[in-house]
């Protein structure tokens, strides 16, 4: 159909824009207002575990302290407790290959592992607050020293949040022996992968921030053992 003379046609609609990325306001758990904490705390830990550069994409770079260190809190105890219960089940185990009499002379062994226990039920969520802020103060000096922070937005919060979320890696002390191990490994690889999208750094620098404390670590251990090496020879040689 003709437009009358004179009048102008009218403009066609502008086009849909192009898709783009979900714009995400926080991880599951720090989006659980909407659907549950229970419920947002699990998948917060599937997503961690499963996809922890998706995660760590998806969480707030700031915004409080609140979320990230209930999230540790929680996931830490619950790693702690499960440990302690191991210790406790290996220690029983260990003490029935002893004859009875022996195992009677043991009995305050058993009793310090149920105290401990209890102490680590009661305490632990005092312990691991503390270690959350010396270890994010640590690692945030380090991304300082090795020039991580030049594109941060997030500043020291955004290091105790991927300090935070990297404590999912505690729920690795279900595997008897070597949880701890795998454990540590495990932190140290979630840090590195959470730095680099928190932070927006590249991965050597992140790498480097992580190893700077590690290294310094083993070096200590290392030390401490060699002196206390050096400590027994001396000893049973004056005997």
């Amino acid at each position: 159909m003709n437009e009358p003379e004179g009048q102008v046609p009218a403009a066609p609609p502008p086009p849909p824009p192009p898709a783009g990325p979900e714009n995400h306001s926080g991880n599951p758990w720090e989006r659980r207002s909407s659907g549950g904490a229970f419920s947002a705390f699990v998948d917060a830990i599937k997503l961690f575990v499963t996809s922890p550069r998706e995660a760590f994409s998806q969480t707030a770079k700031s915004g409080d302290f609140g979320s990230p260190l209930i999230f540790a809190i929680v996931v830490g105890w619950i790693g702690a407790i499960i440990g302690q219960i191991w210790s406790m089940a290996m220690g029983a185990s260990f003490m029935s290959l002893f004859p009875s009499e022996i195992q009677q002379g043991l009995g305050t062994y058993m009793a310090g592992s149920t105290v401990g226990f209890v102490v680590t039920l009661i305490f632990a969520p005092v312990f691991i607050i503390i270690a959350l802020f010396i270890w994010a103060a640590i690692l945030h000096l380090c991304l300082v020293i090795v020039g991580g922070l030049e594109q941060s937005e997030g500043g020291f919060e955004g290091t105790f949040r991927v300090v935070s979320y990297s404590s999912v890696a505690q729920l690795s002390n279900v595997i008897p022996v070597f949880g701890g191990l795998v454990g540590f490994v495990w932190t140290m690889v979630l840090a590195v992968i959470g730095t680099e999208e928190i932070h927006g750094t590249s991965q050597g620098k992140a790498i480097a921030a992580i190893l700077i404390p590690a290294v310094l670590c083993c070096v200590c251990v290392a030390i401490a053992m060699f002196a206390a090496g050096a400590g027994l020879v001396s000893y049973f040689a004056s005997q």
